[in-house]
Parts: C-alpha cells; structure tokens; sequence
C-alpha cells in the first residue's frame, strides 16, 4: 500500500489499511523471510505522508539500511563460507583447497587497499594485522566481525564484468543458504534453474554450447540430491562468464489477476475514536521560532558558526523543551538531534561565515582551479544543510564529478578538509567554557 495523500480521518485510514489485509488465495509469493509460498502472509506500507505519525501507528516503522556495494557483499560471503569450512565435516582435500582459494581471494584484496586512503589510515590496525595471511589460518568469531565489518566496507574489485560479479554474489548467496538450512534455499535453487533454463535458449553462442552439458546438469533432479557445494562452486565458476548473454531475457512477468471482495467482518457503535495528535503543531512552531528570531544571541552564533556557551545551550534547551513544547514533544518530532544542529538545519549556515571557516584553506596559493572549485561546492553544501553529516558525503554525488575527493587532493589535504568540516559541525554541537 502506499500513501501519497493525507489522511485525517480514522474510519478512513483503517479501511485503507484493510485493503492490504485481504488474503489472496492461490497467490504465489516470494519474499526473503518464507522464500516461495502460496497464499499472502505480509504486506508492506509506504507511508509518504505521515499519516502513520498522525494516528500514533508504528511511527518508526522499518528503518532503512544503507546498500553494501556488490564488492563488499562478495567479500563477506567468501569470508562466512571461509568460517564455515573450517569445520571437521568439511576436512578432506577438495573442501579445503576451496576454502584456500576463498581466503587468497580475500587476503589479496585487502592487500591492494592504497595505503594514503583515509579510510583505509582509519582501520589501519585491521588493515596490518589481515595483510599477513598467517592471520586468515583460522578465523575466530571476533576475526570474522572484524573483517566484515571493518574492512568489508573498504574493499573494491578490478573485475569489470558487472554481471559476473553479480553471478557470484548470488551463488555464494545460494551456497550459504544451503549450509544454513534457511528458508532462502528453495527460492534461489529455483531462480538458478531458471538462469540455466534461459541459457539453454542461447545454445547458438559459442560459449553457451561449449558449457551445455553443465547447463543441463543444473536442471536434473539428481544433481540437487546430491546436496553437493563444491559442484555448486564448479557451477559459478563455469557460468559467471555467460550469464551477460541472458540479461534482460525473460524479464517479462506473467500477469495476475485478482478478484477482490470486501465483507464486513465486524462492526462496533458508539465507541469513540481516540483524538489524533496532529504532530505538524510543534515542528511547525519550532521552524517559525527559528526563522523569525534569528537575532537571538545562541541562534545567531550557531548561523555564524560561533560555538555556544553552557548559557547559550541552557536557553536554546529552555525554548525548544519549555516555551514552545515538551521535552517528549521535541523526542517524538526530532528524535535525539542535538539542538544546535536543528537550528543549523533550519536556519542554515550565513555565507561569510561559510567562507571564513575555508578561508585559509582556499588561500593556499598552490591549489588548483579543481580544487578550489571542489572546497566551493563544500562550502555551498554547508551553506544550504547548516552542516554536514557525514564526510563520507565526499564520495557521493555532487562531489564526486568531475574528479573524486580521494583523487584530487593528497593525504594531508584530505585530513585538513576532513578536520574544518567536522569543526564546523561541532560549533553546532559542543560548548566552549
């Protein structure tokens, strides 16, 4: 279901949500907690419009994760099939020479991490004591959070073949669920055979016809018995090459229709709804308060990129809890943001005040037209956000065109960068005596 209107009222708001309760018999389903079923058990709500705010219903609702990069997922799953064969089971000759290759893998590409890279500096003790292969011989608990969790976010791969590399994510994938037993299984074996399914219609290609026997392999009922990993492992090696030749193919989905009733189930009188808190009253009176009294000693300092006294906080932490809400009322509608930094946000940063905090930076005779024009859009940033969250931001969009962050300027440039922005953004969060 999704919201993209505004909905006030209760009677309203639940037959909407009643939509997504129907049931849906015979509909076949897949999703990553049962894998492939029949008959809907779930269904999801985007809520673009608060409406869930507006009647107290799970507000937080499913906190997004940020995306692992294809490289990182591949590293980790090596890493986790590498701590699984290390079990007796999986001794013999065959298992382990897999499970020497998985860790070459892995050890060589945490080796080629370029050491004048600010992240790389910043995991530096993880970097060194994983660059000794001797550290992979067995890999405990801890060793195993470390690594993917660590260094998995610094690893990057030379492989340009983006559907390859998609292929062995998605067969580690497969193998790992086998060894786990989860319910995952079904629904990837399944998408395997399909994969080979759309291969064997390519049998012209040369290089399809050449692995044709290894194709059908994967469709027979008793390659599956055999419950056998490293066949699964010969089976991503052979095909990661080919799988460039299905894309797009049998993308097209059958369609599903649905016939839909709608029975009252229940029906209740004379039992009053509970009153909605309508949450715009607060954060609407918090944004006009800013916006209005920008001369107010502590608002104008943090406009200004001066830091805040204890006085200064204690005054703004009155306003914001006291004069114009509650402390909960603060919680519920900006979570646990320090007051200074929600100012910033709204009021933003002046732009001299912008441009002091670079000054001496920007005066370095010795910067490039790029570079200089690179420290602009910083400021520009800052200026619109009132600070910036996170100097990973440097390697996003709009930052990283028409040369990186990482490219344009050295080590020592990087660090100086890196230390104005976080100093702008504790102006907004720490007090000075």
């Amino acid at each position: 279901l999704v919201f993209f209107n505004k909905v006030r009222s209760k009677t309203k708001f639940w037959q909407m949500l009643g939509r997504g309760t129907r049931l849906c018999p015979e509909l076949a389903c897949i999703d990553q907690i049962d894998g492939e079923y029949t008959n809907k058990r779930r269904f999801l709500i985007f809520d673009y419009c608060k409406n869930f705010e507006y009647f107290r219903q799970q507000k937080e609702g499913y906190e997004a994760k940020e995306t692992n990069s294809l490289s990182e997922n591949i590293f980790t799953k090596r890493i986790r099939l590498a701590v699984l064969l290390q079990a007796a089971e999986f001794s013999e000759d065959g298992f382990q020479a897999w499970r020497e290759e998985l860790i070459a893998a892995c050890h060589g590409q945490i080796a080629a991490l370029p050491q004048d890279r600010i992240a790389v500096k910043l995991r530096r003790e993880y970097v060194e004591k994983y660059r000794k292969i001797a550290a992979f011989s067995h890999i405990s608990k801890k060793d195993g959070h470390d690594l993917c969790h660590q260094l998995a976010p610094l690893i990057y791969s030379d492989d340009q073949n983006e559907y390859a590399k998609r292929f062995d994510n998605f067969m580690y994938g497969l193998i790992l669920a086998d060894l786990n037993q989860t319910s995952a299984f079904r629904c990837a074996q399944k998408q395997l055979r399909d994969v080979a399914e759309l291969l064997e219609s390519k049998t012209t290609i040369p290089q399809v016809k050449a692995k044709l026997h290894i194709i059908q392999e994967i469709r027979l009922d008793e390659f599956w018995e055999k419950n056998d990993i490293l066949a699964l492992e010969r089976i991503r090696r052979e095909l990661r090459s080919l799988v460039q030749f299905i894309v797009n193919a049998g993308s097209r989905k059958p369609l599903i229709f649905t016939r839909l009733n709608d029975p009252v189930m229940d029906r209740k009188e004379g039992v009053l709804l509970d009153p909605a808190y309508d949450f715009e009253d607060y954060r609407a009176k918090v944004n006009r308060y800013i916006n209005e009294h920008s001369d107010t000693l502590a608002i104008y300092k943090l406009t200004h990129n001066i830091p805040l006294s204890a006085g200064d906080y204690i005054e703004l932490e009155r306003i914001l809890t006291d004069e114009l809400g509650s402390r909960e009322d603060y919680i519920r509608e900006f979570g646990n943001t320090p007051f200074g930094l929600l100012v910033r946000k709204i009021a933003k940063l002046d732009h001299e005040a912008a441009m002091k905090a670079f000054s001496d930076f920007i005066s370095d005779q010795s910067l490039t037209r790029q570079q200089i024009s690179f420290v602009h859009k910083i400021i520009h940033h800052i200026e619109q956000n009132g600070y910036m969250e996170n100097v990973a931001e440097l390697r996003k969009p709009p930052f990283d065109k028409p040369i990186n962050f990482m490219k344009l300027f050295d080590a020592g440039r990087q660090e100086h960068l890196i230390k104005l922005i976080n100093s702008v953004k504790n102006n907004a969060v720490y007090t000075v005596a």
